[in-house]
């Protein structure tokens, strides 16, 4: 008796083509939405999605695609012997854990301790704005896993607002607070006061939630707890000296 398998006809270079057609536009249609619609949502939406995002959210529509690519192409020859067996899995293996660890490698904030380039000179710090610096890339309090320093080279994680003004734009927060209470507060108290999005018009935090116009609160609480009093004082003095780039107490430098 003839074995079923032997009666399956391999298809056409030309019949497989049409089988991943629509893969391939769903593939064509995923990227334009993720690359074209999602950087263009209002951002006062609340919702922003970097690079990183895109990048994964590219590469999960582009393997969907391959998937049904794959199930629509037929018959594949199989492996003639145990050794093309193993080094099928193995590449398959090595391709999809490599390509894990090399996505995970280029968005290394959430993974390891960031390095800082030397955009503003230790020497131009005083001692305890490097403690500051030194709390601020602390694995165990994770600021940066949550937080860049554009101007300091710091690529840190992407779910809080970069601080690279975070000491220029504290003064203006709240009326009769200085820049130093108010930083204090928001380490220490996040829910006190909203921080408005760089788009919606506003300087000062917001006292009640607006969705419309804020970020949603997403300070981790208990930071008097973790911190001791000089590790907290040494954090806002590091961040009430970022004025921006090339700037540090409100002078050029």
């Amino acid at each position: 008796m003839t074995d079923a398998a032997d009666n399956l006809s391999v298809p056409t270079w030309r019949q497989r083509g049409r089988r991943v057609r629509n893969p391939a536009i769903f593939a064509a249609c995923a990227l334009t939405v993720i690359w074209g619609g999602l950087p263009q949502l209002p951002a006062a939406w609340g919702v922003r999605f970097g690079t990183p995002y895109l990048t994964f959210f590219s590469l999960a529509a582009v393997g969907a695609a391959g998937f049904f690519m794959l199930l629509n192409w037929g018959p594949i020859r199989q492996p003639r012997s145990a050794l093309a067996t193993f080094a099928s899995i193995l590449l398959v293996y090595v391709a999809t854990v490599g390509g894990l660890v090399a996505f995970g490698t280029w968005y290394y904030p959430q993974f390891e301790t960031p390095v800082m380039r030397a955009a503003r000179p230790a020497a131009q710090e005083n001692a305890a704005e490097q403690r500051g610096r030194a709390v601020f890339l602390n694995p165990q309090f994770g600021c940066f896993a949550c937080h860049t320093i554009e101007a300091l080279g710091i690529r840190g994680g992407q779910r809080g607002p970069d601080l690279s003004s975070a000491g220029r734009q504290a003064g203006a927060r709240k009326r009769g607070v200085s820049a130093e209470d108010y930083l204090r507060e928001a380490v220490v108290d996040p829910w006190a006061c909203f921080t408005p999005l760089p788009a919606s018009g506003l300087v000062e935090c917001q006292a009640a939630a607006d969705p419309a116009k804020t970020y949603p609160q997403l300070m981790p609480p208990g930071v008097r707890e973790r911190l001791t009093a000089q590790e907290l004082g040494d954090l806002i003095a590091f961040l009430k000296s970022l004025r921006g780039a090339g700037e540090r107490n409100g002078k050029g430098g």
